[in-house]
């Protein structure tokens, strides 16, 4: 589907909810679904930005983003998984 006006897209395919969702994940490494979230809204859809296109389309993000996206959601999990630091109960 394409937007015209920001204020028609959910906030969830929103790319300032997004992006504060991927900084809020660098401050709390453990809380994965952050990033696990903005991956899965780039693998089912866009994500658009506050800007449009010749043709009156919102922009969305571009394939440089969804690989930055993908690779950030990888690195979390990693860590998540292998982090030495985790307490052992």
């Amino acid at each position: 589907m394409a937007y015209q006006e920001y204020a028609e897209v959910p906030w969830y395919r929103k790319s300032s909810t997004n992006s504060a969702l991927l900084l809020l994940q660098l401050l709390t490494w453990e809380f994965f679904p952050l990033s696990l979230f903005v991956c899965i809204m780039l693998f089912i859809g866009d994500i658009y930005l506050n800007k449009k296109e010749a043709n009156g389309n919102l922009k969305r993000w571009g394939f440089a983003n969804k690989i930055a996206a993908a690779v950030f959601c990888a690195v979390c999990l990693a860590l998540l998984i292998f982090n030495p630091y985790r307490r052992v109960r």
